[in-house]
């Protein structure tokens, strides 16, 4: 788990946000929701997004759809959003993802993913939570939800536990609000339903242009 944390810091430190795609209600019912999502992610590619997150799905088709976005889309690193129960943890075996993030702080659930193998980033939002997380060897956890929370939260455990922990903040944040995220001390943000349509704004093409 240490490689992929740091594999991970890593990229996110080159471009720090991480654009979350959740699939429309029965994606797999219908191909040409497949066909928007293919096209969602080529449009994120092109207009500069390094890292995306597909949210997980309980469909038997969702591992070779995962798959096949990996196979198309190499230059993307691409994780798996959701992961809270076992059945949705073991379905990223067979995937080889670099990473995958939690809702929430499931002790069970990543204890489970640490002996697979697998990065299932903690969603942390109270201080015992976070301790548990920084016990189990995270050097990575996401701030949920970051736009509630605030910078305050962040400075608490900051103040907590030492300059090697990696904060991600996910949950409201808009396009607008990335700078002053970042520069608040948030390593790397994520967003998803804030940004229309998983489609880059105004807003956002202007901060890519630093990266």
């Amino acid at each position: 788990m240490e490689a992929k944390q740091n594999y991970l810091k890593k990229t996110l430190r080159i471009q720090p946000l991480i654009v979350v795609i959740r699939l429309e209600h029965n994606f797999f019912n219908l191909s040409k929701k497949k066909e928007n999502l293919l096209s969602k992610i080529e449009k994120l590619s092109n207009f500069g997004i390094k890292n995306i997150e597909i949210g997980w799905d309980s469909n038997p088709e969702w591992v070779n759809l995962i798959l096949e976005i990996k196979k198309r889309f190499k230059s993307i690193n691409i994780g798996v959003a959701s992961i809270s129960s076992r059945q949705s943890l073991e379905s990223l075996l067979s995937l080889d993802v670099n990473y995958s993030m939690s809702q929430f702080f499931n002790k069970e659930i990543h204890i489970q993913a640490i002996e697979y193998n697998q990065l299932v980033i903690p969603g942390i939002s109270n201080i015992e939570n976070f301790k548990e997380a920084i016990d189990l060897g995270y050097k990575i956890v996401k701030i949920f939800p970051a736009s509630k929370l605030g910078i305050n939260f962040i400075n608490e455990l900051k103040d907590f536990k030492k300059k090697d922990i990696f904060f991600i903040g996910a949950g409201g944040i808009k396009s607008k609000h990335l700078k002053k995220f970042l520069q608040s001390g948030y390593d790397a943000l994520v967003i998803g339903r804030e940004l229309r349509n998983q489609t880059p704004d105004k807003d956002l093409e202007i901060w890519l242009k630093d990266y």
